[in-house]
């Protein structure tokens, strides 16, 4: 297998090629975990993997509670299904508790002063949630009243804690704030399966390669807060269920599978992925497979939020998006030039996304 392959079998594996799935749910199922910092594009990455679907059929996923954004796998934003959840975050929690502890110590919350904050969080949302779950800025106002200091800072450290323990999770959106529910209310006490132990880290690991895969153990330790010991014993218990591979000096990792036959058409083929995509963004040591000119090395540092433009399976450029008057202002920024069928495929894509948004897109060329 070549290195092109290689991404384009990862793009297969995620729905970005062949046949896509049925909706959001599906798609957060078969990857077992997408990373959701920035939601409004969190969504995009949804429904760009949907055979039809639409923002408003995310957004109802997510406030139904069939998609629950919390933090598991690192200390940022993650979507994962109610009958995920609990398992991932035992074997993944611990590790990313020891990543945090230096701030949380910076701020004065030592592991007796988090389990008192989350007893006082799982109470305050619990005594909110008949009027509606709360946002963080009621959290915050609530928890003061019984004591608990609430700077940002550390009101965000102490909801974070609360999410890897599975106490909290998202709850119904407010407009555009994100609000919080108990994990139990969400439907996150039905575990899938009896999953513990070195059974739980192997499922982890076959689920990961069977949606995002082939991958290297460093991509999968990575993306998973996890040990390479971890992911060396994980793996080792699918037996012949995983191959190995070897693509240019890199050891990588499958489960070989049937994908259905590949779209293909006419012309190049662009991929406009928000900037914490799990096809690129959960690769960090294999990432130069769709990067083999070196082209990120010029990524424009004074921009914030740039998603990744990929053409024919390989990075080519940036986008970034701002919502202004209700219009979405897009500005491509190419790494290389783009040819005129490039642009074109680009804008066409572009207003798949406006269709998706349901909002008139503007795009530019820097």
């Amino acid at each position: 297998m070549r290195a092109a392959e290689v991404v384009r079998r990862r793009l297969e594996t995620q729905r970005l090629r062949g046949p896509r799935a049925r909706g959001a749910g599906q798609v957060v199922a078969e990857q077992l975990a997408v990373q959701g910092q920035e939601l409004p594009v969190a969504r995009w990455s949804l429904g760009q993997r949907c055979a039809d679907s639409s923002d408003d059929d995310v957004r109802r996923a997510l406030d139904d509670g069939a998609i629950l954004r919390t933090h598991a796998l690192r200390p940022t934003w993650h979507l994962l299904t109610p009958e995920d959840l609990r398992w991932v975050l035992a074997l993944t929690s611990p590790r990313v508790h020891r990543q945090c502890a230096p701030r949380g110590r910076e701020l004065g919350l030592d592991d007796e002063t988090l389990v008192r904050t989350d007893v006082a969080l799982a109470r305050v949302v619990e005594r909110l949630t008949p009027g509606g779950h709360p946002t963080r800025a009621e959290l915050g106002v609530a928890l003061a009243a019984e004591g608990v200091e609430t700077t940002p800072d550390r009101l965000s450290f102490v909801v974070m804690h609360a999410e890897l323990e599975g106490i909290v999770v998202s709850g119904r959106a407010r407009g555009t704030l994100h609000t919080y529910a108990l994990a139990d209310e969400r439907g996150a006490s039905r575990p899938r399966g009896d999953l513990t132990g070195d059974e739980a880290l192997s499922e982890l690991v076959r689920r990961f390669l069977v949606g995002h895969g082939p991958a290297s153990v460093r991509d999968l330790a990575w993306w998973a807060s996890l040990t390479l010991t971890q992911v060396r014993r994980g793996l080792a218990g699918l037996g012949d269920a995983v191959e190995q591979l070897t693509v240019d000096e890199h050891e990588l990792w499958w489960v070989p599978r049937d994908l259905g036959a590949p779209s293909s058409g006419p012309g190049p083929r662009v991929d406009l992925l928000q900037a914490y995509d799990e096809v690129y963004g959960s690769f960090p040591a294999t990432r130069s497979l769709v990067d083999p000119a070196g082209l990120a090395a010029g990524r424009p540092l004074d921009y914030a939020s740039l998603h990744v433009l990929l053409v024919d399976e390989q990075l080519a450029g940036w986008w970034q998006r701002r919502v202004e008057r209700g219009v979405i202002e897009v500005r491509v920024h190419p790494a290389r030039d783009l040819s005129v069928a490039e642009r074109d495929a680009a804008l066409a894509e572009l207003q798949r996304y406006a269709t998706f948004a349901d909002q008139e897109i503007r795009t530019t060329f820097a």
